[in-house]
């Protein structure tokens, strides 16, 4: 069959195909009930067809047989379905309180799509707000938190589209407190509901004041309209959590200037601890080089000797926001981070590492303290890894740690710091070398891996890797080819050794020597060429991954 009959069979396939479709989407709008019987059972070409049928149904009797039969289809058992039956709603239901109803039952279906259709059709529509406002507030109201959350983000993916309707929501006094947190997750793109804001900084309710506050923080509107509400509450008789966020809310805005004064007049006089952490954190934010900088760095630190998790949690999300100042960390801020290493809740320990190796060379102080200290070694170590060849400044430290260690586990994983850190490691090959020989295979392991990836290509470092290609540990010999390998590039001599080994570690028990061994050996090309049956055979290993590995290591080594 020629190729130009058989691209003719395909033309005129699709024009049947198009010609169907066509004659159904200019079906009589009067046949509604056909229509929705393919919206309903028919497939998904089928469905948008009469999607578009349907939504284009004309005013009168065929319409609200449309809407009353789409109603109906919201409660089918496919999403698809509901969620074009919701779509169709909000072009024919202009207006409709009932249809209005229905969507708003299903606003907070468990499926995303179905979610956005219908809060979109509700936004479109726009049924009565005397009508929608209270029903949506009791729904939420008698919704799981899980379910509210589906109808906030909803919402907020509509983005600037949702903003009228939130305008009038907030004015429900049972809606209001749902309103705020999708304006919050709008962000600047609802900062034209500044007015509305501004009034329910003095709601009465303190869960609807406080939300107003936080959403005023992060709609980023005109300054000049909202500082002083805010300086109001902060510098008032306003409940605490009001002024936490009003703190907050403040450091989003630079102009005017009062915002900043009214943060260093509470820094001054504050006697609530995390009310004078939250102002130190906002002055610093709006003026890191403020003349109270060293006392707002003692208010932060102060949080870290709180009895509650909660403040030195706080204190340390502080202390990881703030920017350094011209001379880097200060020592008081190095000190109280290496001390707060030392906190008995695992959850601000683990923050506190998180926070350090964030800060890139900047932690490299605090690191150092801690691996000095027996009791923060191990916390150092992981710190210098995370922080990878930003921590180079540090090898001379994890060497002497290295030395010093009579632990085999933080041997190991000083090794795999110094494999972060690079070729800025080259120092440490000789302690590397020493750890070739230790009894401790896992040790052994590390050592020879760390060697590969720093680059260490002296030559004692290639005579000891060689001759582990000999040892009687496959998994050693495995990482002594990968390493020399990649200090070797292309050497035919060594690959022509390494082929047979990776070839043989192909059948090792070990998951993860099967995944190493197939990827190496696709690395080498041609070279390889002898593996490759073997590692067609791997397209049975219990390992999805090893499978995988297998597959592409020999499509590479054929040049496939």
């Amino acid at each position: 069959m020629s190729i130009a009959f058989r691209t003719c069979q395909f033309l005129l396939a699709l024009m049947i195909s198009q010609t169907a479709l066509s004659n159904l989407a200019h079906a009589q709008t009067n046949d509604i009930p056909a229509l929705l019987q393919q919206l309903r059972g028919g497939s998904a070409e089928q469905q948008k067809a009469a999607l578009k049928s349907l939504a284009s149904a004309p005013d009168g009797a065929a319409r609200a047989t449309a809407i009353a039969g789409l109603v109906k289809l919201l409660d089918s058992d496919k999403p698809a379905v509901r969620a074009r039956s919701a779509y169709a709603l909000g072009y024919l239901a202009d207006g409709n309180a009932e249809a209005a109803k229905a969507l708003i039952q299903h606003a907070m279906d468990k499926d995303p799509t179905v979610r956005n259709a219908v809060i979109k059709a509700l936004v479109r529509i726009k049924a009565p707000r005397e009508l929608t406002l209270p029903i949506w507030a009791k729904t939420l109201q008698s919704s799981d938190p899980e379910a509210i959350m589906h109808v906030i983000h909803s919402m907020a993916d509509l983005g600037s589209e949702a903003v009228p309707t939130l305008r009038e929501t907030l004015s429900h006094p049972e809606a209001a407190y749902w309103a705020l947190l999708v304006v919050s997750e709008l962000g600047p793109q609802a900062a034209e509901l500044t007015p509305e804001l501004m009034e329910l900084i003095d709601h009465a309710q303190p869960e609807v004041q406080l939300q107003a506050i936080i959403a005023v923080g992060k709609v980023q509107g005109d300054g000049e309209k909202i500082v002083p509400g805010l300086v109001k509450v902060l510098r008032g008789d306003a409940p605490m959590a009001g002024k936490y966020a009003a703190c907050f809310a403040l450091s989003q805005y630079p102009q005017p200037t009062t915002g900043a004064a009214a943060l260093e007049a509470t820094l001054d006089d504050a006697s609530d601890v995390e009310l004078k952490l939250l102002a130190g954190w906002s002055l610093l934010t709006l003026a890191p080089e403020t003349a109270k900088r060293p006392q707002a760095l003692t208010a932060i630190i102060a949080g870290l000797s709180s009895e509650q998790p909660r403040i030195r949690h706080l204190a340390i999300r502080a202390l990881g926001d703030i920017k350094p100042g011209p001379d880097g960390p200060s020592p008081e801020v190095i000190q109280a981070m290496t001390k707060a290493l030392q906190d008995s809740e695992p959850a601000v320990i683990s923050q506190v590492v998180d926070v350090l190796a964030s800060k890139g060379t900047a932690a490299v102080g605090v690191i150092k303290t801690s691996l000095t200290n027996n009791a923060l070694r191990p916390l150092g170590i992981e710190l210098a890894r995370r922080l990878g060849p930003n921590a180079a400044p540090l090898v001379p430290d994890l060497i002497a740690a290295m030395k010093s260690s009579d632990d085999p586990e933080q041997v190991r994983e000083i090794a795999f710091a110094l494999a972060a850190i690079g070729s800025a490691a080259k120092p440490a090959s000789d302690v590397l070398v020493a750890e070739l020989s230790n009894e401790n295979r896992r040790v052994r392991y590390s050592a020879c891996y760390a060697l590969g990836s720093i680059g260490s290509d002296a030559q004692n470092v290639l005579t000891e890797l060689t001759q582990r290609l000999g040892c009687d540990d496959p998994f050693l010999q495995l990482s002594a080819a990968w390493s020399l390998l990649k200090l070797q590039p292309g050497d035919p001599k060594l690959i022509a050794q390494a082929v047979p080994l990776l070839t043989q570690a192909l059948q090792h028990e070990n998951e993860f020597v099967r995944l190493e061994a197939a990827r190496t050996l696709g690395t080498l090309g041609q070279a390889a060429q002898g593996s490759v049956d073997d590692l067609n055979a791997l397209s049975s290993d219990e390992s999805p991954m090893v499978r995988q590995a297998a597959a592409e290591a020999a499509e590479a080594i054929q040049g496939k």
